[in-house]
């Protein structure tokens, strides 16, 4: 029987957690001029290049994005006997949804995320929404860096992102008109429809984060991070970090909106599992109960989840 960790009500399979970084290398010749990519890609640093369905649009962008490595998620996840009840509760903590852009109820002033779909790297700017007509475009300030305005042209493609509530949206957009009276701004083409996750209590995030790890003892020591949520995580070390109802100290690094943040979050020690067939190889596995958040990591915590909740969702 393969072995398996219980986080509350659930049971998740210990070979499901494993963290491994799930992307494999592709070829330059994968790509095709004038042909949407069927997975997004993303560079030797796991960052996304670009959007699954984007147009690949001359031989420099292909050899431009070649120079940064190219990966895509590969699913390595086994096919198992699982029951349905034993495995994870994902699809319960995250809907995904299709809405028109006006469903959304934007408010004027909200902030949206332009990620350009450029032949080097993409580049990230944040606007603000001056308004829109329904079926016709969006007017948004016009991107900005070190207080100067940004050159931006006709006919220039985006991916837009934008949060809402406990949802996160995106869309893909081209300038049609740039303008700059009597202010500088960019009208939009309006999308045909809006993908959106809707991030539901518990949802947990697939990741492979490096952590720090300080036990109840004062012996520090590292650990593997995965399954992260707002409310706990997974951690995989090669020898257990404590029993059950301890209190460790966790510190590991995230990227939120391209800016590095260092989180120290105290956790307890809800179990502590090792599939005992697969041998003193297969790290132990713990499911940790985040307390006592200070407000601030709460925030950053919260941006992270949902941010790589999204791009999961992207993949679909």
């Amino acid at each position: 029987m393969r072995g398996r960790a219980r986080f509350g009500a659930r049971i998740i399979p210990v070979f499901r957690l494993v963290a491994i970084m799930p992307f494999e290398p592709i070829k330059e010749s994968e790509l095709r001029v004038g042909q949407a990519v069927p997975w997004s890609l993303y560079d030797r640093d796991r960052r996304l290049l670009l959007a699954r369905g984007s147009i690949i649009e001359s031989e420099r962008q292909v050899a431009q994005l070649a120079l940064r490595g190219l990966f895509r998620k590969l699913d390595i996840r086994p096919q198992t006997e699982t029951r349905t009840e034993d495995k994870p509760d994902h699809a319960a903590a995250t809907r995904e949804e299709l809405r028109a852009l006006d469903e959304i109820k934007l408010g004027i002033g909200d902030t949206l995320h332009l990620q350009s779909q450029s032949d080097t790297s993409p580049v990230r700017y944040s606007v603000k929404l001056i308004g829109y007509l329904r079926g016709k475009g969006i007017i948004v300030s016009t991107p900005t860096q070190d207080g100067k305005v940004l050159l931006m042209r006709d006919g220039q493609s985006f991916v837009v992102r934008l949060f809402s509530g406990k949802s996160v949206y995106a869309f893909p957009t081209t300038i049609f008109k740039v303008a700059n009276v009597p202010y500088p701004h960019l009208h939009l083409t309006w999308p045909s429809q809006v993908k959106g996750l809707v991030v539901r209590r518990g949802a947990r995030a697939r990741v492979n984060l490096i952590a720090a790890i300080t036990d109840a003892k004062g012996r520090t020591g590292a650990a593997t991070l995965d399954n992260l949520s707002t409310g706990g995580c997974a951690l995989f070390s090669k020898s257990p970090l404590g029993n059950r109802e301890e209190r460790i100290r966790i510190k590991f690094r995230v990227v939120v909106s391209e800016v590095e943040q260092y989180l120290d979050i105290e956790g307890i020690i809800r179990s502590v599992q090792r599939d005992i067939e697969a041998g003193d190889n297969q790290p132990v596995q713990h499911g940790i109960q985040f307390v006592d958040l200070p407000p601030n990591d709460q925030l950053v915590l919260t941006a992270y989840v949902y941010h790589t909740l999204f791009e999961e969702s992207a993949e679909t």
